[in-house]
């Protein structure tokens, strides 16, 4: 299985905050963390950011992880299995 964001937070509890963490868990991805770093700086980036930011504010969402499925949040990793249950339904 692959590294990723989600699981360098929430498993290995890897500080994303750091470019030398996120160069790191780019490069375990296969990603160049180079051209991944400019590109989160390029101005549609920010605006999108900007947009989901709004948009979780709107939904109610107040953490991460938040997944949300047919309008219902599932708030933390612990809520994992209810999503589970969800889907499967």
């Amino acid at each position: 299985m692959r590294p990723s964001v989600g699981r360098a937070i929430w498993e290995q509890e890897r500080d994303i905050a750091d470019p030398a963490a996120m160069s790191a868990i780019a490069g375990e991805c296969g990603l160049d963390a180079g051209k991944l770093g400019a590109r989160a700086n390029e101005p549609d980036i920010a605006a999108r950011y900007g947009a989901l930011t709004q948009e979780a504010i709107a939904r109610g969402i107040f953490g991460a992880p938040t997944y949300v499925f047919q309008d219902e949040l599932f708030w933390g990793q612990d809520r994992l299995d209810f999503l589970g249950r969800k889907l499967a339904k």
